[in-house]
């Protein structure tokens, strides 16, 4: 057997050193500092083996170059700007396959974003959601115009509002659920953010109202409930088996029976979209309205005009477009919010300075009267507090581009510099880097404090302080969580909403404590929690690893 092999290793090996031996020379043109590693770190296979690798890795007594560092799929999470700090605003990853090129550079990044033609989106890097059907994330081009143009549609003030008011209640139903529960503190909050964030997804998306502690994601009741939550969590978290072996051969007998979940979830959740998209279709085509999901939208949108196959949708571009929503619209948020949770923990001054903000925003602790029109503009600090989270804890590190098939130039103001980079080079604009960069954020950037986002009102009193509050809007490209440019994400506000309405509903009357261990003082406590979200690793987005063992209690205050 090992005779049989040994020729395909060998081949292998002399074509990956021959492709490093090229792409060692291309960016040796280029100019720039740059370290090699032997594998791709977009590599599916690298990318399902990498926690093996590098966790032996880890054991050696002696170092093998720099995989073991910039090998890690988490590593630019925990290097944020020092590479760039070391190496200035331009240095490149080599590896048998590919050079990456890493750019902090901010007028060169909006230059980036803005030259669509020259620096393309390289959608290979996005087949990982590609598990339904073609997406607004995996086309690009006049495909890309078709797509974006329906899945846009929706997200607009009345779905704001709907997001807002369906929030306010699932984060109040969760503080009451946790408040009965706390004689000596709950765990769960990473599971507990999952729950919120899908339920709110549900209601908004396909009109589906889950009471907070209903079999949703957990313990049974509802049925088909149970099947699109649990379902939509497997296939997210494995996602990368999905995209290296086809769900209907996971489901045979011959994986272990994890695999097979994961190739059920697939089937489950593709029978409760297409279930969805029947109901809206068939009321389209009796005359009626539709539900006013965003399911509704998407059928209506790509019914809307028979004659222009340019704005139509599939049924499996509409299943797959779905699909990304529920990714983005339940993964990234409720991962955000089990950070901001954590990090409000960790900062009680911050949670004092929110609600003085809240208290003056809502007089009456009456959800009811919290108007969506009224309220949000109004709720600075709590939308400070989410853009400071998502400035030190993104869910995704890079937005990745590839130079077209011709090579081309881009300029880095900053360093005078002009860098000419050939064709297929990946260009990966650091987005962890630029927002923590000195340079950028000058006042302690790796320090988490919302209140760098609202200005003192020089002379102002406390009152006039808190009424004529604005966000601070930095520097363009040097805040870039949501992307930026024709690309930004459609659903930003949505977050943004979902997450103000949890906080104010979760904070206006009530302050998040941890629950103290044997001998352990609030700052050893302070530097535990902090320590559980720096504990991070990525499965399609950033997450903790650990956000369900710490204790927490909710505590009342006047």
């Amino acid at each position: 057997m090992l005779l049989l092999v040994a020729p395909f290793l060998a081949c292998w090996a002399l074509y990956s050193l021959a492709g490093l031996v090229r792409n060692i020379r291309r960016a040796q043109k280029i100019g720039i500092p740059y370290h090699i590693i032997p594998a791709s770190p977009v590599n599916p296979l690298w990318i399902l083996l990498e926690p093996v690798i590098i966790t032996i890795l880890d054991y050696l007594p002696f170092k093998i170059g720099h995989v073991r560092y910039y090998g890690r799929r988490t590593w630019q999470f925990d290097d944020r700007a020092q590479s760039h700090l070391r190496m200035g605003d331009a240095w490149a990853i080599v590896t048998p396959s590919e050079v990456f090129v890493y750019i902090c550079d901010a007028d060169a990044i909006t230059d980036i974003i803005a030259r669509r033609a020259d620096f393309v989106r390289p959608v290979e890097l996005y087949k990982l959601l590609d598990v339904f059907g073609a997406n607004v994330a995996t086309v690009v081009g006049a495909d890309w115009q078709r797509h974006r143009k329906i899945v846009a549609a929706p997200f607009n003030e009345n779905t704001n509002g709907f997001v807002w008011s369906e929030a306010l209640t699932q984060a109040a139903a969760m503080l009451t659920s946790l408040t009965q529960l706390q004689s000596s503190g709950t765990g769960g909050l990473g599971t507990d953010t999952r729950t919120l964030a899908l339920n709110v997804l549900a209601a908004t998306g396909f009109k589906r109202s889950y009471p907070f502690h209903s079999s949703l994601e957990r313990r049974g009741g509802h049925g088909d409930g149970q099947s699109y939550g649990e379902s939509l969590t497997t296939v997210m978290e494995n996602s990368i088996l999905i995209m290296l072996i086809p769900p209907w051969m996971l489901q045979l007998p011959i994986w272990p029976r994890w695999c097979q979940r994961a190739g059920q979830a697939v089937e489950t959740f593709k029978q409760h979209m297409l279930t969805m998209f029947n109901t809206e279709k068939a009321l389209l085509d009796r005359g009626e309205p539709g539900t006013g999901t965003l399911m509704s939208s998407f059928v209506r949108e790509s019914s809307a005009d028979r004659t222009s196959s340019k704005t139509l949708l599939t049924m499996n571009e509409i299943l797959g477009n779905m699909y990304v929503i529920n990714f983005a619209g339940h993964d990234t948020t409720a991962n955000s919010l089990a950070y901001t949770l954590f990090l409000l923990a960790a900062h009680p001054e911050v949670q004092d300075w929110m609600g003085e903000e809240l208290r003056a925003v809502f007089p009456s602790a009456d959800r009811d009267t919290w108007s969506y029109k009224e309220t949000y503009p109004r709720l600075k600090r709590c939308l400070a507090v989410l853009l400071e989270t998502m400035r030190l804890y993104p869910p995704i590190l890079a937005l990745p581009k590839c130079v077209a098939p011709e090579s081309t130039t881009l300029h880095l103001p900053e360093s005078g510099r002009t860098l000419t980079l050939p064709q297929k080079t990946f260009v990966m604009p650091s987005l962890l880097a630029v927002q923590t960069h000195p340079k950028y954020w000058p006042d302690e950037p790796q320090t988490w404090r919302p209140q760098r986002w609202i200005p003192r009102v020089a002379g102002a009193t406390p009152t006039e302080q808190l009424m004529r509050e604005e966000i601070d809007e930095p520097r363009t490209s040097t805040y870039l969580p949501w992307s930026a440019g024709v690309q930004v994400c459609a659903g930003r506000k949505f977050a943004q909403v979902e997450v103000v309405a949890v906080l104010a509903s979760l904070f206006r009357e009530h302050r998040l404590r941890v629950v103290l261990q044997k001998g352990e003082d609030f700052e050893r406590a302070r530097a535990r929690i902090l320590a559980h979200t720096m504990d991070t690793h990525q499965l399609l987005v950033m997450q903790m690893r650990d956000a369900d063992s710490t204790l927490f209690t909710w505590e009342r205050v006047e």
